[in-house]
């Protein structure tokens, strides 16, 4: 980027200067500030709109028409004076790492019949015809016509820039110019010509053609229905399902809620009382079981222990006896065998004595044989003993049944004393069916919602094969005529696209400007409680002041003083976003200023704003304790003398001591 600085003006013929005065403006890098004193009506003025007027012509005074330029430059040409009106200013140009040596020369025939204004640019002394075509474009480069009186500025007239209506186009317009965004509106106007270039090419186009474009336009868009129509109902659907979730939630909650305040016990009432009969039931049948099996007569010898254990002493007694009658009987049939056998066999004393012997063996076996009758005939003790085991096992398992049933049947008369009445269930029941008929109609509006969904998406599918078939016909049948519709589209989003990013650009920049306009007027401003920041509004660029507690501070509530600070604040804003590429020149700074302002605008605004700083002041203004606030700063002091007698204006160097 371009870096101008300001060498010399000269002026000639034009307003209180009559023959050409010249002040060189030289600064060095610690002293940026070129001081210029004169009294009222000595020529402080002209010399700003000499500056303003000489880099660029009619175009440096803002809002101005032809007309009234020429009114103007009539006005400020001096009649009495034999030549021409001309003003000469010296710069150095830095580009890169290179510098050139400028003389703008901007002449006024004052003899012609018409208005008749002549610019001449050198280099080097010699006269550049590529400069003096191109100049209006080359000083725009660095610095646009119509941000100049940001940089050249009457500081009597600046306070207006305070004007809350004028205010947020300046801030914008400056933004855009400093951000390059008339780059951007350029290309959105060319991209708008070459639209309207192909909207006229095309008028005569055939009727068939534009029927399918508009037929394809006509599917695009209710595709684009279709879809804004099923995001809709995707979120419809979203926020459907968690209502019923949450119905859902809210019934499953107070159900539960309502089983421990008695519900499930209403609800189950039927079955608990028919568990209750059932119970009752199974125990009368489990008594009768246990009566039938105590009718066992075998039963009751378990209640005759020492009786039975007697009956199995005689029974064993019996059974031996009985064993012994029929040993006897048999040893009696062998004896006679035995006799018998003998007899025919053996002599008669023999077989006597065997017959006598034998006897006397079967009496005394007779003698040790137990005597007694039978007790029991037919019941032998184990048979009575198994049937008696089975007996109490039967016993034992029909009560233990009977137990069971009975513990049963006293949890189930428990239940039934916890059954409350239907009064006293009613609200409850009441506030259930509520719940239940909030959780049905969330269900059911969720299903009629996801029905619709599925039948538009159905339908935009369906649509979308339609809008892709007439695509392909135009690709097909009107090749050329697509491409160009394509490239119209594709002009049509690049300029949507290219506003967008101009809002966001400017939006970002807005921010940065309400901080470096709040650090500015904290500067300057002898109140330093009185704001707390300056906000930039990010889309419309209005300016508004906060105090301490956030609250919007009127702009009426400042000072004129304050509002000139408030309105070199924004200056300093935006002039020190060029990074000092460009001179400041300043007319009357200090006039409305008190002593405490007019230091901090020397030492926070003209020794930091830019490289180059030229202050007209009057005799007083620039004076006592802020004059030696300024000299640290002065590279050079000028004044400005006018003689009442000969009507003209010559300038001095205050340091040198005689006129330049």
């Amino acid at each position: 980027m371009a870096k101008i600085t300001i060498f010399s003006i000269s002026i000639e013929n034009l307003g209180p200067f009559r023959e050409r005065q010249t002040i060189i403006l030289d600064v060095e890098e610690m002293r940026p500030v070129i001081l210029i004193k004169a009294l009222n009506g000595s020529g402080k003025t002209t010399l700003l709109t000499a500056l303003q007027i000489g880099l660029y012509g009619h175009r440096a005074i803002d809002g101005m028409r032809r007309s009234e330029y020429e009114q103007l430059m009539h006005g400020l040409q001096r009649k009495d004076a034999i030549g021409n009106s001309v003003v000469c200013i010296d710069v150095v140009v830095e580009i890169g790492g290179s510098r050139r040596h400028l003389m703008v020369r901007r002449e006024w025939h004052r003899n012609a019949e018409d208005f008749l204004e002549e610019l001449c640019v050198f280099e080097d002394g010699s006269k550049s015809l590529d400069f003096s075509q191109s100049w209006d474009e080359f000083i725009d480069s660095i610095l646009p016509a119509e941000l100049v009186q940001l940089f050249l500025f009457d500081g009597e007239k600046i306070e207006a820039l305070a004007n809350p209506e004028r205010l947020p186009e300046l801030l914008k317009r400056a933004t855009e110019v400093f951000l390059g965004i008339g780059g951007i509106d350029a290309l959105g106007n060319d991209l708008k010509a070459l639209e309207r270039r192909a909207a006229l090419k095309n008028k005569a186009s055939s009727v068939e053609f534009e029927a399918a474009r508009l037929s394809l336009e006509a599917l695009v868009d209710q595709v684009k229905g279709l879809e804004r129509a099923l995001q809709t109902l995707t979120q419809e659907k979203a926020s459907a399902a968690n209502i019923a979730d949450q119905a859902k939630a809210s019934l499953d909650k107070f159900t539960g809620s309502a089983q421990r305040r008695g519900l499930a016990a209403y609800q189950q009432a039927a079955a608990i009382r028919s568990a209750v009969e059932a119970g009752r039931t199974r125990v009368e049948q489990l008594r009768a079981s246990v009566a039938d099996a105590m009718s066992d007569p075998v039963l009751p010898i378990a209640w005759l222990p020492k009786l039975w254990a007697q009956y199995g002493d005689a029974w064993d007694q019996d059974q031996h006896a009985r064993h012994s009658k029929l040993l006897g009987q048999e040893f009696r049939r062998r004896d006679q065998r035995i006799v018998s056998t003998l007899a025919a066999s053996t002599s008669k004393s023999t077989v006597d004595a065997v017959r006598k012997a034998l006897a006397e063996d079967l009496q005394r076996y007779s003698r040790t044989r137990l005597t007694g009758s039978t007790v029991l005939q037919d019941a032998a003790p184990r048979e009575a003993e198994r049937q008696l085991l089975h007996g109490r096992e039967r016993l034992r398992a029909e009560l233990e049944r009977l137990q069971l049933a009975q513990v049963e049947l006293d949890r189930a008369e428990q239940h039934i004393g916890q059954i409350p009445a239907e009064e006293q269930i009613g609200e409850i029941l009441t506030s259930l069916q509520g719940h239940s008929k909030a959780a049905a109609a969330a269900e059911q509006h969720l299903a009629g919602i996801t029905q619709r969904l599925d039948e538009t998406q159905s339908h935009l599918d369906h649509v979308r094969v339609r809008m892709n078939a007439a695509q392909d016909r135009l690709g097909t049948d009107f090749k050329d005529r697509s491409l160009e519709a394509k490239s119209l589209e594709a002009s049509a989003r690049a300029r949507k696209t290219l506003s967008i990013f101009k809002d966001r650009l400017l939006a970002s920049k807005a921010h940065w400007l309400s901080e470096m306009i709040s650090a500015e007027f904290r500067d300057l401003m002898r109140k330093k409680n009185l704001i707390a920041r300056v906000v930039v509004d990010p889309e419309t660029y209005r300016v508004s002041i906060e105090d301490g507690r956030q609250q919007e501070l009127p702009m009426d509530r400042l000072s004129a003083g304050e509002r000139q600070l408030l309105a070199i604040s924004v200056l300093s804003a935006l002039i020190k976003e060029r990074k000092g590429r460009f001179p400041v020149v300043v007319d009357t700074p200090l006039a409305r200023l008190d002593q405490k302002h007019r230091s901090a605008l020397i030492k926070q605004f003209f020794a930091t704003v830019s490289h180059q700083v030229v202050v007209l002041s009057t005799d007083q203004e620039v004076d006592g304790l802020a004059y030696e606030a300024l000299k640290p700063f002065t590279a050079a002091e000028y004044l400005l003398e006018f003689d009442d007698v000969t009507g003209r204006t010559s300038v001095h160097a205050v340091q040198a001591g005689e006129v330049v």
